[in-house]
């Protein structure tokens, strides 16, 4: 049987003086906004971002979700699941019973939004911008919520190592909503205008490519 190592850490003083100064979900999204896209893949914690000063949708949807914990929200995320794309993931948060979300990507148009959706509207309201460099509709379900607060005993804010815990939580998820296979044969290219808007400021070495 594994044993669970207890961690026990803190912030920095650096680290506390960013995350002071993220006093909204408005604003950890303009963190997210400036940091230089990482055309690496993989986890990397919170720490690790503020480290390196860079991130792309994981590391810097886990370093949201750190930054609104900040804030007293629960540390939430979905993972979104993509054909012939990289998948996506969104740091959730709540209010009022409404859901919004905050998120790093390559894509201008599958980042923020605001808390105004029921769950199931918020993660549909990600598939009309989310497609690939070549115009395809790619997005294909979302998962149900999944709560980082259980993983605060692994250090998942300062964890240094790749945090295969974090995917394994995302890999065995529910689904809490799939496009039926049918409805693929629907789906309409995007528009040239939209797909340049989507890749306005995009590094080309983080978009995927067959």
């Amino acid at each position: 049987m594994a044993l669970l190592v207890m961690v026990r850490a803190s912030w920095t003083a650096r680290e506390r003086r960013i995350l002071r100064g993220l006093r909204t979900p408005a604003h950890i999204q303009r963190f997210l906004d400036e940091l230089p896209y990482d055309d690496r893949g993989g986890a990397a914690s919170p720490r690790v971002v503020m480290r390196n000063g860079k991130a792309q949708c994981y590391s810097g949807v886990l370093f949201a979700c750190a930054a609104l914990r900040e804030l007293g929200h629960p540390p939430r995320l979905t993972w979104m699941d993509a054909v012939t794309d990289d998948g996506h993931c969104i740091a959730l948060y709540e209010i009022d019973g409404m859901w919004g979300s905050v998120a790093k990507s390559n894509f201008t148009t599958i980042r923020s939004r605001e808390p105004i959706y029921p769950y199931l509207a918020l993660g549909l309201s990600y598939f009309e911008g989310f497609f690939n460099l070549f115009g395809k509709r790619t997005m294909r379900g979302f998962t149900v919520p999944i709560d980082l607060e259980k993983f605060e005993a692994r250090g998942w804010r300062f964890d240094e190592g790749p945090m295969l815990y974090v995917d394994r939580a995302i890999d065995t998820a529910l689904r809490a909503w799939k496009l039926p296979r049918g409805s693929v044969r629907n789906l309409s290219r995007v528009p040239d205008q939209l797909k340049r808007a989507g890749l306005l400021g995009s590094n080309p070495k983080g978009l995927w490519r067959p």
